[in-house]
């Protein structure tokens, strides 16, 4: 049983190689892209990551300022 089961390892290993590598590949390659502006995709990623914290950080203080109005 050891010895199937060690043969069917060795039988998948490449073909499960190829596909890892494949998918490294193409996710750098996403990372990598440009968009019609010129910037990267993980550029855009990490404007969309600021954009969200600034919102979040706002929608913090409109709820702090609205609870104090509440209870005073």
């Amino acid at each position: 049983m050891s010895a199937d089961l060690l043969n069917a390892f060795v039988s998948w290993l490449p073909i499960l190689v190829f596909v890892a590598i494949a998918i490294w590949y193409a996710r750098s390659a996403w990372l990598r892209a440009r968009a019609p502006s010129g910037v990267t995709m993980l550029e855009l990623y990490e404007l969309q990551v600021a954009e969200t914290r600034r919102m979040n950080a706002t929608l913090e203080r409109i709820a702090a300022i609205m609870e104090k109005r509440a209870q005073g």
